[in-house]
């Protein structure tokens, strides 16, 4: 270090100490000296963050806060700072983003506690923010809080269907269900995201709106062509040493086939599918339907039984007696 950089250094520490002391001008003096010779350093920032914010210039503050917290990059002191200054003036959309990165730089370090509180605040900012939701569900899963898990999982299945994203909204449920088949509370989240599936199609849905056994075997239809075109999605990012890529072209060609309505073409290259080690339920529902549109009935009841592994297909395959 030359001698140059410990002069601008000392500024530092001694503005840091002004602070402590509330000698706010000498700190002031102290940083903005500093940030002649150190222009990168977040330390400088800081303190002209806090500085500014003791003398009520909150707007100031802020700008260097975020500056401070740029160039540290994983210090959640920083962040945490920015957040709070935003809430203060009452820039509650920012602060709710600010707290959700908060919450990711702690996570990162290994500090569940406070990333689940900082993702928590965030909630409590923004109680719609999928984000922050997500974070927290899995952070109670990780540790084994079901109950917390699902309150969360459940609140962004919600948002989502509000925001008419149906399908995403039934395949959170429908993850659920795979563990909590018995929950009320989720039947109940799955009911309404199944629902949300059959309308959106319809304009001017009212809540009241009548939904006929037709309609949810439709759109049930449509959330197993939906989830299989996601597997094809998942499968050019991620490989799976159980199932041959192969496997996935064949699915696409099932899909295109059932689209363009060529039944017998499809049923062969869902079979050959299946055959290849593709056993998701929304396969055999998909099947079983097409079964039923061929005459095939024992095959169709084959394919639906073992879609009903999953709870959401069994009561799918029930509304079809």
């Amino acid at each position: 270090m030359t001698d140059t950089t410990h002069r601008y250094a000392l500024a530092v520490d001694i503005g840091e100490e002004a602070i402590r002391q509330g000698k706010w001008q000498q700190a002031l003096t102290c940083f903005q000296t500093a940030l002649t010779g150190l222009p990168r350093e977040p330390r400088v920032y800081n303190g002209l963050g806090d500085t500014h914010l003791a003398l009520a210039d909150r707007r100031r503050a802020l700008a260097c806060y975020k500056e401070a917290a740029r160039l540290a990059g994983d210090n959640p002191e920083y962040v945490n700072k920015v957040a709070d200054v935003q809430e203060q003036m009452g820039l509650i959309p920012d602060a709710a983003r600010s707290r959700l990165i908060c919450g990711d730089i702690f996570w990162s370090h290994g500090d569940v506690e406070k990333a689940e509180a900082q993702w928590a605040h965030a909630v409590n900012l923004s109680s719609d923010m999928v984000a922050a939701r997500e974070r927290l569900a899995l952070a109670g899963q990780r540790r084994g809080d079901l109950a917390g898990m699902t309150r969360h999982y459940l609140a962004v299945a919600d948002i989502l269907r509000r925001e008419g994203r149906c399908l995403m909204a039934l395949h959170i449920c429908y993850t659920l269900l795979g563990d909590q088949p018995d929950s009320r509370p989720v039947w109940s989240a799955t009911d309404q995201a199944w629902r949300c599936v059959a309308l959106r199609d319809k304009q001017m849905s009212r809540p009241d709106t009548r939904v006929e056994p037709g309609d949810l075997v439709n759109a049930a239809a449509d959330f197993a062509q939906w989830q299989l075109a996601a597997e094809i999605r998942r499968s050019t990012f991620l490989a799976d040493d159980k199932i041959n890529p192969e496997v996935f072209v064949i699915l696409r060609q099932a899909i295109l086939n059932e689209g363009y309505g060529r039944a017998g073409v499809a049923i062969i290259f869902y079979e050959k599918a299946a055959a290849g080690g593709l056993v998701a339920p929304a396969v055999f529902y998909a099947l079983g339907l097409l079964y039923r549109l061929v005459g095939r009935r024992q095959d169709a009841r084959a394919a639906h039984l073992l879609a009903a592994r999953h709870p959401f297909y069994r009561r799918a395959v029930t509304l079809l007696e």
